[in-house]
């Protein structure tokens, strides 16, 4: 792993006395580290400081015009305090994004994975510092970087012993992760990252969401979402959603905004699971389709949806808590014949021994279903949806490829659904 240096090299302050362009000298100190000499260059101070960490290459952005002007002394200077390997980086003076864009890709070409950086922003040519500021974020999934510190020179700030401070901003990077984590949430419905920052980051960033007790619920949702836990979803989410409310009250600003997001994304999901199959239980599972299939997780969408047709035909068989040992045997026996009578005609049913014994039990379920329009509309695209699930069950290995329509398909099938809860509804 490289320890390596990234800085920024303007002209400096304009002197109308000497006419001339160039950086003020003053003594630097970060908090905590002995403070430098006199200098007028802040990657001078920074190898001093930072001499014992030893860098093992320094990389300067700079316009040719920044570059003349200081070059050879700020490479002198730093050749004092043991840098041996200075690499610089001459960027145009245009400021249109693709100019921006080249040099950010000329200085991401020396940046090897897995090196170590710390990156002064204090000087550079117009918005050079902000631009990069902006992609650090890029180099650390790209090249997987280890961000040392992200430092400042503040000039302007001398103490009354004439030594200017140097702020570390490195921990308001940590912003990119919060976007990263808000972004999978939103996306993808995921709480993992949310919940990993939580745990690993310090309290006045995560203000409140740094709780063993909600980040062990908040990866219990997300895993029982994304594994399709049916039997679990609800309760799990009423367990998240029940300790952010306590919680929100006292957490900081930007930990209510991403409480609120957990809020908003999993609140439908957050209900009374009826122990029997019922009105509720069927506009919960839609909402579980909705879900999965708003955030692309196909698969599971699928599943669930061959699920919820088959507890249909469970409808007025269903004896206990379909939520018991009894009721969970009954339920699996009990669907997949429902579904097998709903792919094929009646006068191709073939069925034997128990499965036989169980489509006798369904006939009159079916029949008022029938009567009633259901059977027509379920027998539309039950065989069709089986057979895209199939394909995901057995990772298309018998197909050529993934059908190419399953987000279509699954919103057409989610509609067909919505549409029989209603008639099952009126």
């Amino acid at each position: 792993m490289r320890k390596v240096h990234l800085s920024f090299l303007g002209l400096g302050t304009f002197d109308p006395k000497d006419k001339k362009y160039d950086y003020k000298p003053a003594v630097y100190r970060i908090e905590g580290q002995k403070p430098s000499g006199r200098t007028k260059y802040i990657q001078v101070a920074e190898a001093q400081i930072f001499q014992e960490y030893g860098f093992d290459l320094f990389i300067i952005v700079a316009t040719q015009a920044s570059h003349d002007l200081h070059g050879a002394e700020l490479e002198n200077d730093l050749k004092c305090f043991g840098v041996r390997k200075i690499e610089w980086v001459i960027i145009e003076e245009t400021m249109t994004a693709e100019g921006q864009w080249k040099w950010f890709e000329e200085i991401g070409r020396r940046i090897e994975i897995g090196d170590e950086l710390v990156v002064d922003l204090t000087h550079g040519f117009r918005s050079t510092p902000i631009v990069f500021s902006t992609a650090i974020n890029l180099l650390q999934k790209s090249r997987r970087i280890i961000l040392k510190s992200v430092l400042y020179g503040v000039f302007e700030k001398r103490d009354s012993n004439g030594i200017a401070p140097i702020i570390d901003m490195k921990d308001f990077y940590v912003v990119n992760e919060w976007a990263e984590a808000v972004s999978r949430l939103v996306e993808d419905a995921d709480a993992r990252k949310l919940a990993s920052l939580a745990e690993t980051l310090p309290e006045f960033q995560t203000g409140g969401l740094n709780d063993s007790e909600l980040i062990a619920a908040l990866n219990e949702l997300t895993a029982a979402v994304r594994n399709v836990e049916i039997n679990w979803v609800a309760k799990k989410a009423q367990r998240a959603l029940s300790l952010i409310h306590k919680k929100r009250s006292q957490a900081t600003e930007t930990a209510r905004i991403l409480m609120d997001l957990v809020i908003d994304k999993f609140t439908t999901l957050a209900v009374d699971e009826p122990p029997v199959y019922n009105q509720e239980y069927y506009l919960l599972q839609l909402e579980i389709v909705r879900l999965l299939l708003e955030h692309k997780l196909f698969m599971q969408a699928y599943t669930v949806m061959r699920e919820l047709i088959g507890s249909i035909g469970l409808l007025y068989v269903q004896r206990g808590n379909r939520l018991s040992a009894e009721g969970r045997k009954r339920r699996c026996r009990y669907a997949d014949v429902f579904i097998n009578m709903l792919q094929f005609d009646e006068n191709k049913w073939s069925f034997k021994g128990e499965a036989e014994v169980i489509k006798k039990k369904l006939e009159d379920t079916y029949e008022i279903f029938k009567a009633k329009g259901v059977i027509e509309e379920l027998r539309s695209f039950t065989k069709c949806l089986v057979d895209y699930r199939n394909g995901f069950d057995h990772a298309w290995t018998s197909k050529e490829e993934a059908f190419p329509d399953i987000e279509k398909k699954g919103e057409e099938m989610y509609q067909k659904l919505r549409k029989v809860i209603e008639m099952l509804s009126n």
